[in-house]
Parts: C-alpha cells; structure tokens; sequence
C-alpha cells in the first residue's frame, strides 16, 4: 500500500514537472511583451538568448531592404535628371534644360559642360542674338566657366563690341585661378592692340583715345594703356599730352626704358617746333617727296627739288598769268635751256602764301605731277626734310 502512494506521487509530480516544460518550450515562438522583460532573469537558461538574437535579426532584415530600395530610387532619379537635360538641349530648350543642370550634382556638370559648348557653337551660327543672351545666363551660373567666357568674348569682338569684350575677360581674372591670370593678361593686350590698330587704319585717332582713356580708368593694366596713349599722343604731335602720360608710367620698370626714350625725343620735338614751326606734310613718291601747292587758287602737285633753282610748273596749268620775262636762260644738269617766266599774284604752300611769286613754265603734260618746288621758294626759309616722317620743316632764316 505504501509502495501504491510513493508511486501515485512520483507520477504526479513527474507529470507536473512535464507540463511546466511544455510551457516553457511555447514561449519560444510567443511574441515578447514588455512586460515579460521586468521578469528577466539573468541567469536564463541558453534557450532563453537564442530566443532573444532571433528576434534580433528578424527585426533588422527588414531595414536592410528599405536602404536598398533607397538607393535604387536616387540612381534613377538622377538617370531621370540627365535625360530630361539632354532631351531639352536637343529640343533647343535651353532654359528648362538649364534647370535641370542646376538639380544635376558636380559630378555630372563636366558631362553637362561638353553637351553646352557643342550646343553654343551650333546656335552661334544660327542666331547670334540668342547665343549671346544665353552665354550670358550660363555665365551667371557657372562664372568660372573660362571657355564659354572666351567664346563670349570672341562673339563681342566680331561685333566690334571691344569694350564689352575686355569687361566680361576682365570680370574673369578676378575669380581666374592663379596660373590663369598671366594668359588672362596678354590676352587682354592682344585684343586691345588688334583694336588699336584698327582705329589707327581707320584714322580714327579721336575713337582711339577715347578708347584708351576709358580703359585707364578701368583700372585693370593702367600702364598699358597709357604707354598706347603717349604713343597715340606723339602721332597727333600732342606732344606735352604725350610727356605727361609718360611721366605717371616712367618708374614701372616694364615701361621705364621706352618711356626715358620716348620723353627725350618729344624734348627733342619742341625745340624742332620751335625752331621750325611751320610743318608741311609730303607725299612720298618711292625716294622722291611731293608736296601740294596752289598758283592764284589752282592746285599743282609739286615735286621738292633742292637742287632746282626756281620753281617751274607745266604750260597748261601757267599759261594765264603774267609773262615777265621770256627765253630766260637756265643752267642745268642737261645743259642750258631756255624758259618764260610768269608771275603769280600768290603762291601757297600749307599756311605759307607769297605774293608776285615768279614761276618758270615748263612741259610737264602727261606726268603725275605739274612740276618742280625749287630753291626760289626753299630759300626763303630755313628748312629740312624728315624723310621718314615725310614732313617739310619750315623756319625764319636768320
């Protein structure tokens, strides 16, 4: 009988121990609540962890998916971005093309950048009002942009817009790196001297230093400009102008030599003018100088011969005047000869006019001049030629 109960007892709690096992092992696939955390035990048995590291991962894996797919959609995003570029580019919709280049990040711009400048080129040939406008917009953007300011800047120059071309070069070099700005420079002067020397072939000496003025007080390359200026100056025989420009520029030592040089020869004009007040210009005939001339208001042209004794002008041009002497004898080169001598009321050369002028008649018909300026007039004065300068210099003889 004993025995019967240890056994019925043994069972029981055999059972017992059993089922609280088989609550134990459910657990493992319950959802854990919060409350079962207050009851944690740290000495929980390895069933217990395993249970919670599977929770774990089941909860990241997910996240893992959500940054992928992120990812995915931004690279399609941006594809998206290029072709809409592109497309409006080729559609010649520049400004909604140039929204698109502002989303886009730096990476693509450089691709962008090559897709603009072949664009700017096709639409320069097509309308250059527009290709103008639209460089200037990008420019605004990108300002660093140094080949679509250089390509601006050409597009100014075929205008003959010069100004407008050395202001938007200019603005430039301010934010050009450091390397650039020596390159920025000499294209600056490049420019300008083109254009300076297309107002001297045009004789637009006015324009020209006009021009000049204006890019001195520019401030940018100031020296420059002025050492063009002098040189502008000294052309006009301005001569103090000339002097003054120089002396602001004489202590910069790229200009320093040429400007010493350039103020002793204008010294040397103002005691020339001085001494020889009356400049006539010469028309240079190969080594031969002719100058113009008028007999009682009719115009000679004139060869000046020094070595000729009296100044003598063809038949046709003379015949009217007053014969004061006929078969006058003539010593020349050739032999002796004989001439009539005519009297003009005046003779005129520049601002010099004599009056009871004696002139020699002679055959010149069919020549490209109507005669001979000789020493009958020359000697009257104190007098050279600057033959490089194709000028006669006339003063008082003492």
């Amino acid at each position: 009988m004993k025995l019967f109960f240890t056994i019925l007892i043994s069972f029981s709690i055999g059972w017992m121990v059993h089922g609280f096992l088989d609550k134990d092992t459910h657990a493992k696939i319950t959802p854990l609540k919060i409350s079962d955390c207050s009851n944690y035990n740290p000495l929980s048995t390895p069933k217990t962890v395993e249970k919670i590291v599977i929770k774990e991962v089941i909860k990241i894996v997910p996240k893992t998916e959500i940054i992928y797919k992120t990812k995915e959609k931004k690279a399609e995003t941006n594809s998206s971005i290029k072709e809409l570029f592109l497309i409006a580019l080729e559609e010649n919709k520049f400004y909604d093309a140039m929204n698109y280049y502002e989303e886009a990040d730096e990476e693509k711009h450089s691709r962008y950048q090559t897709a603009l400048f072949a664009y700017f080129n096709k639409i320069q040939k097509k309308d250059l009002i527009k290709a103008i406008e639209q460089m200037q917009y990008f420019i605004e953007i990108e300002p660093q942009s140094k080949t679509v300011v250089f390509q601006l800047a050409q597009l100014f120059e075929n205008q003959g817009l010069y100004n407008k071309t050395l202001n938007i070069i200019i603005d430039f070099s301010y934010i050009a790196s450091y390397n650039d700005k020596n390159a920025i420079q000499m294209k600056i002067k490049s420019i300008s001297l083109r254009y300076i020397e297309k107002l001297k072939s045009a004789k637009s000496f006015q324009s020209l230093v006009e021009f000049l003025i204006n890019r001195i007080n520019v401030g940018v390359l100031s020296d420059f400009y002025s050492f063009e200026l002098a040189k502008v100056y000294l052309k006009l025989k301005k001569y103090i102008h000339s002097a003054e420009v120089l002396d602001n520029i004489k202590d910069n030592e790229a200009y320093k030599e040429r400007a010493i040089e350039m103020i002793t020869l204008i010294q040397n004009k103002l005691e020339e003018q001085e001494e020889y007040p009356i400049q006539i210009p010469l028309i240079r005939d190969g080594l031969h100088f002719l100058v113009r001339a008028y007999v009682d208001n009719i115009p000679v042209l004139l060869l000046v011969d020094t070595g000729a004794s009296s100044t003598s002008v063809d038949y046709n041009k003379i015949g009217y005047l007053k014969v004061v002497e006929e078969n006058a004898l003539f010593h020349t080169a050739g032999g002796n000869i004989y001439k009539t001598i005519f009297q003009a009321n005046s003779f005129t050369i520049g601002s010099i006019s004599l009056s009871n002028f004696k002139i020699s008649g002679t055959q010149y018909s069919g020549r490209d001049r109507d005669g001979l300026l000789g020493m009958n007039f020359l000697g009257k004065f104190k007098f050279k030629i600057d033959q490089k300068e194709a000028i006669l210099f006339l003063g008082e003889k003492n």
